[in-house]
């Protein structure tokens, strides 16, 4: 795979040697690799408008706290808890909006929110997300539209509406935050082609999920070649997703997907070896990448991997 720095020094601006680079700790990007000021502040009128959503906590907390030190910023935690939420963004110097990605009246709200007050958006890390725990006694087939509803149709929903501030955007990065849990060879050899078709449409693409959704109401999922698992199938679909995102914005716009590894958050029951703040990394770097970064890849452990 394509490196993009090493766990020592993860800069891939080529000044990891700078001082500017040199103030900064293994867990924070430096500000140079997105071309900004190492003098820049949220606060300026030329900051850069960024969204994390599920900031409150885990991968979100730390991707948004990394961006916020990164500079040149204002970052917007997207959360569902405006207790929790408000917490966050006032220990990371961030903007708190309320945003449920389950719920499409709180989308609507939340994009009007930052087309009114923004105008655009240069910065997407969609990283809120759901996952039933494996004691859970919540039958596998009631699992199956709530976890697609968050991980899937809302990120979508939330995304595509977001995508005419983004074309607005400086320099507009999407950054999905997926896992080794969406990797292709979960699912039978005709499905893997359909999926990772660089002909793929959304039609296409919408149309396989909701097969999904079907045949495990009906019971076949497994014999139609789909595996048995709603958070995997969540995120395999939203890797597919962000390919055609890229291939759709073309050069214009950098749209990747990353695989924190496993963590020590809430959703690995802080089983994961891999601090949350190690693992916002990838998600850190693509949202900082440079103009001539890459689009439409899978990133995982700062490398360009296999899907």
């Amino acid at each position: 795979g394509i490196c993009f720095g090493s766990s020592s020094s993860w800069c891939f601006c080529g000044r990891a040697g700078s001082p500017q680079a040199a103030r900064m700790n293994a867990s924070e990007p430096c500000c140079l690799c997105s071309g900004g000021s190492e003098d820049s502040s949220p606060e300026q009128a030329t900051a850069r408008i960024a969204v994390v959503t599920g900031a409150n906590k885990g991968i979100g907390y730390h991707t948004a706290e990394q961006l916020v030190k990164a500079g040149g910023l204002r970052v917007i935690a997207a959360c569902r808890d405006p207790d929790r939420g408000q917490q966050a963004a006032r220990h990371l110097g961030a903007e708190f909006v309320q945003l449920d990605i389950s719920d499409e009246g709180s989308i609507g709200a939340f994009v009007q929110y930052i087309a009114s007050k923004y105008g655009r958006l240069d910065v997407l890390v969609n990283n809120a997300a759901i996952a039933f725990k494996g004691a859970d006694p919540t039958p596998f087939q009631g699992q199956t539209l709530p976890t697609l509803r968050t991980n899937f149709w809302g990120t979508v929903a939330l995304t595509d509406q977001l995508l005419p501030l983004l074309r607005r955007g400086r320099s507009p990065r999407v950054v999905n935050v997926a896992s080794m849990a969406g990797r292709l060879g979960q699912v039978s050899g005709s499905l893997q082609r359909r999926f990772s078709s660089p002909a793929l449409t959304r039609d296409e693409l919408f149309a396989l999920v909701r097969k999904f959704q079907d045949d495990v109401a009906a019971g076949r999922h497994r014999q139609e070649g789909w595996g048995n698992s709603n958070y995997g199938l969540s995120k395999l679909a939203l890797i597919a997703y962000t390919l055609l995102v890229a291939r759709e914005e073309g050069n214009a716009m950098r749209a990747n997907a990353c695989c924190p590894g496993y963590c020590d958050t809430d959703m690995s029951s802080h089983r994961g070896p891999r601090s949350p703040a190690e693992g916002a990394r990838n998600a850190t770097m693509l949202a900082l990448l440079r103009d001539d970064g890459p689009t439409g890849a899978f990133v995982r452990d700062m490398q360009i991997s296999e899907w």
